[in-house]
């Protein structure tokens, strides 16, 4: 079993979710306490404290680091159903002080808990846009075209249902609990050649949804699996070249499944719409709870309720295996 080094982030409370910023040098986690603390990696690759400060008037739930062409810009969003833009200023030379973290914007208008938030790739033709999903089950992108990011405007409203299908009963396969807190998660597709497209999922659905977001909302396709556990969890790979897209999903059942996504072809006259299907899907276990790709979508890691992390990557043979897997558990004291 592989074993890391742990970082005592000094949250008073549950730590609910941390993001890289885009180079891996900078880790940012936020928590229960209402509070965002920022790490940035040392030589001995240890990480130390940077800055923290309170973000939210509720539990934090989710954060995103921007790309840098759009500087250096941190969304947040929580119980308190907002989703807030954070811009670091770096302090004078000679002041001796961190970086300070200031707010840039705060996006309203969820009628529930916003449960994740994600900024866009950047594409010139769009703006720095950031899409968030709440409980209400609406996706929302909200664009800010201005350099000092200080006006920001809904581009889009989508309602994502949260049923597989009409006929598949809300709290089917969920205690009563569960459905009342199902899953919302959402990924952006990181290649701009295909246009502004996400996939997102809501509530206590089983079914992800790939929604194309130019010019009028449209569903592309929907990746639906056997079964009905609610999902948890949803990356997107980057492509890299590929002519396929990979999708990753974790559910509530503890199945983690891998999708390739194919997009219709100029080439190919016949087919006019999104195809997909399961190249993976690894055994039922405890519920999953992240799904994370590696920079060249090439390695998989996911994580679960029991606090393992576990790593999967393709053989030469295109059959994903676990590479490896770590907990957070103390390693034992040598004697």
């Amino acid at each position: 079993m592989l074993q890391t080094s742990l970082i005592p982030t000094g949250h008073a409370d549950l730590v609910t979710h941390a993001a890289y910023d885009f180079y891996g040098e900078r880790l940012a986690t936020c928590s229960a306490d209402h509070k965002i603390k920022l790490f940035h990696k040392l030589p001995d690759d240890t990480w130390e404290l940077e800055t923290e400060w309170k973000a939210h008037d509720a539990p934090i739930l989710h954060l995103s680091f921007a790309h840098p062409i759009h500087g250096v810009l941190l969304a947040s969003c929580s119980h308190d159903r907002t989703v807030r833009i954070w811009e670091e200023q770096v302090a004078q030379a000679g002041s001796g002080g961190p970086a300070k973290w200031v707010e840039r914007g705060t996006l309203s208008g969820a009628k529930g808990s916003v449960r994740s938030v994600e900024f866009a790739p950047p594409n010139p033709a769009y703006g720095l846009r950031v899409a968030s999903i709440s409980t209400d089950s609406h996706l929302r992108v909200h664009t800010s075209l201005d350099p000092d990011l200080n006006d920001w405007s809904l581009a889009h409203d989508v309602h994502v249902p949260s049923l597989a299908s009409d006929d598949v009963p809300e709290t089917q396969g969920a205690t009563p609990a569960e459905a009342a807190t199902g899953g919302w998660a959402l990924s952006w597709c990181k290649e701009k050649w295909w246009g502004s497209v996400v996939a997102v999922f809501a509530g206590n659905s089983p079914v992800a949804r790939i929604i194309q977001l130019d010019d009028t909302p449209t569903a592309l396709i929907n990746l639906r699996p056997p079964g009905i556990s609610p999902l948890t969890a949803i990356s997107w790979a980057p492509s890299c070249g590929r002519s396929y897209h990979l999708i990753a999903t974790g559910a509530r059942d503890g199945t983690v499944r891998i999708w390739r996504a194919e997009a219709p072809s100029d080439d190919d006259e016949g087919a006019k719409s999104w195809s997909a299907e399961t190249v993976a899907e690894f055994p039922k276990g405890p519920r999953v709870g992240v799904v994370e790709w590696n920079a060249t979508g090439t390695t998989l890691t996911t994580s679960d309720d029991e606090g393992v992390i576990r790593i999967y990557k393709p053989t030469y043979a295109k059959n994903w295996k676990l590479l490896g897997k770590m907990t957070a558990e103390e390693p034992p004291a040598e004697e």
